[in-house]
């Protein structure tokens, strides 16, 4: 299982699309290419990442069986992350917040992914061709699956590796 810094670490990798919202916004409403530029940036290396935690989580974590009985797709789940994407567009003020708003906002976010034990969508990988399941196990208990096989019979998942207490990733042949 990853540790409770890796997990949030990893969920902080879903907020790297933002930074082309405001990369945007740098460079046509500010005229601030550097910063622009650092925004994208910081939007590569949040992608770059994620893959790399991924993959780890595929090569260094135990592999455990499960035997599933009902999946649902939760794909559907990051549209809500583009519209968070899409925010900074909308807006017509400046182009950015004051320091002590965004000190305050990435409190309140860090805050709120240390004290929880969920798995969320990440649109990142959604984007590498991962999918998103809320998946049920034979003991009745719920799992968020990362996998990049489109389920259509549950008996095709057979191995997987726990990210967290209710975050699962299928584990590669």
């Amino acid at each position: 299982m990853l540790s409770r810094l890796m997990r949030l670490l990893l969920a902080l990798t879903a907020i790297s699309p933002i930074f082309v919202s405001l990369a945007f916004s740098y460079a046509t409403r500010a005229n601030n290419i550097q910063l622009a530029l650092l925004a994208m940036l910081g939007c590569l290396l949040l992608g770059l990442t994620c893959v790399a935690i991924i993959h780890r989580c595929q090569v260094n974590l135990e592999r455990l069986p499960i035997k599933v009985e009902k999946a649902k797709s939760a794909d559907k789940e990051v549209i809500g992350f583009f519209v968070a994407y899409a925010l900074p567009l909308v807006f017509r003020g400046q182009a950015s917040a004051s320091l002590g708003e965004w000190i305050l906002a990435a409190g309140m976010l860090l805050f709120v992914l240390w004290s929880t034990n969920s798995l969320q969508v990440n649109p990142v990988l959604g984007l590498l061709g991962y999918r998103f399941y809320e998946v049920e196990t034979k003991e009745k208990v719920t799992f968020l699956l990362i996998t990049k096989t489109k389920i259509t019979s549950v008996s095709n998942i057979t191995t997987v590796v726990q990210l967290s207490d209710y975050g699962i990733l299928e584990a590669r042949n």
